[in-house]
């Protein structure tokens, strides 16, 4: 006959199991080893966090700063616009880009407009906004005096037109894409502005690099939490998360307030199996006793 007390036990372990799945919640050393590379692409070298390659574990980077690889040209998608990536410096947090389909071109072949993120980038220097107009009615030819035709330029068969600054009025041209750029000196040649544009502009992210910079010099690796949306660091010994590699190894004074999410978890998981068995074997006991 099943004993009451067992039952109770067994499902007071089955909804504490579903309540704290541990083993899907614990950071061990893989993932101090998996966030261990650096992204190297053609001339950009040794970027480490808070960008991370586009194969390594979301975990090793920064939401929204993945950079991918190709033919040894490195890129960055920023709110679904491809970005040649021309430079990183991770000293100064800035990085220089440009749109990928400008870079062969004078003017953009993707008809939509060049945003940030703003609550992940702002723009380092300052910048000229390039309107490009696709599309304009005939008429348009009596204002080029204010917009500046470029031959070169003929997607799907639409002429295209520079209008700088947006001084040009709105003659209901079917599109209008902006392009930010630094360094115009205002010069209506289109060489010169081709190498202004293809130069790109330079973005500074807001990433804090304090807690990563603590993290590396207590030889600990950085990743992103997901749990808490910050920046964590990644030991190769136990607990394995901590906000630094050198309290890994030392008993946390109760005065350090409440433990990373993910280490609280481990604790109470290990005090509640201890209960669990402790529970189990005093009904072992009882249970021995009544058939002596």
């Amino acid at each position: 006959m099943n004993s009451p007390t067992l039952s109770f036990l067994s499902l007071t372990t089955l909804s504490l199991i579903l309540q704290f799945p541990i083993s899907l919640t614990n950071p061990d050393a893989s993932f101090y080893h998996a966030c261990g590379n650096t992204f190297n692409c053609g001339s950009i070298t040794g970027i480490a966090y808070p960008f991370r390659g586009y194969q390594d574990p979301e975990y090793c980077g920064y939401p929204g700063l993945s950079l991918y690889c190709q033919d040894n040209i490195a890129t960055i998608n920023i709110t679904n616009v491809k970005y040649r990536v021309l430079d990183i410096n991770q000293a100064t947090q800035t990085m220089t880009i440009a749109r990928e389909d400008i870079v062969e071109s004078v003017c953009p072949r993707d008809l939509v407009n060049t945003t940030l993120d703003n609550s992940l980038f702002e723009y380092a220097s300052s910048v000229v906004n390039l309107d490009f107009v696709y599309d304009c009615p005939i008429s348009f030819s009596f204002i080029t005096s204010l917009m500046i035709p470029i031959p070169s330029c003929n997607i799907s068969g639409f002429s295209v037109y520079l209008d700088v600054g947006n001084r040009g009025p709105d003659l209901s041209c079917k599109s209008r894409v902006t392009v930010p750029v630094a360094g115009w000196d205002g010069s209506l040649d289109l060489k010169n502005l081709a190498q202004v544009v293809q130069g790109g502009f330079t973005v500074r992210w807001k990433v804090d690099s304090k807690g990563c910079n603590e993290c590396t010099g207590s030889k600990g690796r950085c990743g992103f939490d997901s749990v808490t949306g910050k920046t964590t660091c990644f030991c190769p010994d136990p607990p394995y998360e901590s906000g630094t590699c050198s309290m890994a190894t030392e008993a946390l004074p109760a005065k350090t307030g409440a433990l990373p999410a993910k280490t609280a978890l481990t604790q109470t998981g290990h005090e509640i199996s201890e209960a669990i068995a402790q529970e189990l074997s005093k009904h072992t006991r009882h249970r021995s006793s009544e058939f002596l």
